[in-house]
């Protein structure tokens, strides 16, 4: 196989790959990473087909390696996508765990009395459907979870409970780099009660969802950690956590978390903040 194959489908993909993790919020590092092994992948196929053929000119064999390059991408990204590890908390007394995979982007103070918003950028939307009940009228914490195209997209419960509403908001589907994404996207949003506490899960769509699937139905009771739907390709999930005793918010910005792994808050009378 000739070297200068092999490079420039290395080159090739660190490059595209570089393009879409910029553009999907993936690490650079895994960009790289990722091309070097598809792009070492593409060159021995490309290379393989060269030598069969009695050789090509270089150049012309760059569209044959870019549509490899997307072809295995594509397929690695399906593969990952649609994997749903099973899952069991380690911990189920007084705690809240994360709903998502992702990375935390914010952690948001809701002060008492005020509109329950969604926060993207500098911009706030109203969560209406929220707020036309008096379901998290003592809503203390919003935690926005950002799930990238590389995470298991299955959101899961983040306490055990009955789903006391399970609600469907069409909308159109925006980039969420853009502020108003959070009020136009299609969102679901889910209140879950276990008598003592409720949490509110707001499942929020990108541009290139099609639909979130939905596991669970309104009324149904759910075990901690138990799936409830998922969203197709990137997403974020947002969590309403109300004002309990002993709270204490145990993720900050930044922090990666797991669907029904990760503590993202613990409260009750043995927690001490």
């Amino acid at each position: 196989m000739r070297i200068e194959i092999f490079v420039s489908s290395i080159l090739l993909a660190i490059l595209c790959l570089s393009l879409l993790a910029w553009k999907w919020r993936v690490s650079i590092r895994i960009s790289v990473y990722g091309g070097i092994v598809i792009g070492g992948l593409t060159g021995l196929i490309v290379g393989k087909i060269d030598s069969a053929y009695g050789g090509f000119n270089t150049v012309l064999l760059l569209p044959g390696e870019l549509a490899c390059i997307v072809a295995i991408t594509i397929i690695l990204i399906l593969a990952r996508f649609y994997r749903d590890p099973e899952r069991s908390p380690a911990e189920n007394e007084n705690v809240i765990i994360s709903p998502a995979d992702g990375k935390v982007v914010y952690v948001r103070d809701v002060e008492k009395g005020s509109p329950l918003v969604s926060t993207k950028g500098e911009s706030k939307f109203r969560l209406d459907e929220i707020m036309s009940t008096d379901l998290l009228d003592d809503a203390a914490y919003l935690i926005g979870i950002d799930m990238n195209v590389l995470n298991v997209h299955v959101n899961r419960s983040p306490i055990a409970g009955n789903a006391i509403l399970r609600k469907r908001v069409k909308g159109t589907f925006m980039s969420l780099r853009k502020p108003e994404a959070e009020v136009l996207n299609e969102r679901f949003t889910t209140i879950i009660s276990n008598g003592s506490v409720r949490v509110g899960v707001i499942q929020i769509a990108s541009r290139l969802v099609r639909s979130i699937v939905s596991y669970v139905k309104q009324g149904d009771d759910l075990e901690l950690g138990q799936r409830i739907g998922a969203i197709v390709f990137g997403s974020q999930v947002d969590v309403v956590i109300p004002d309990l005793e002993n709270l204490k918010i145990e993720v900050k910005p930044g922090d990666e978390v797991k669907a029904g792994v990760t503590v993202i808050a613990r409260h009750g009378p043995g927690n001490n903040k």
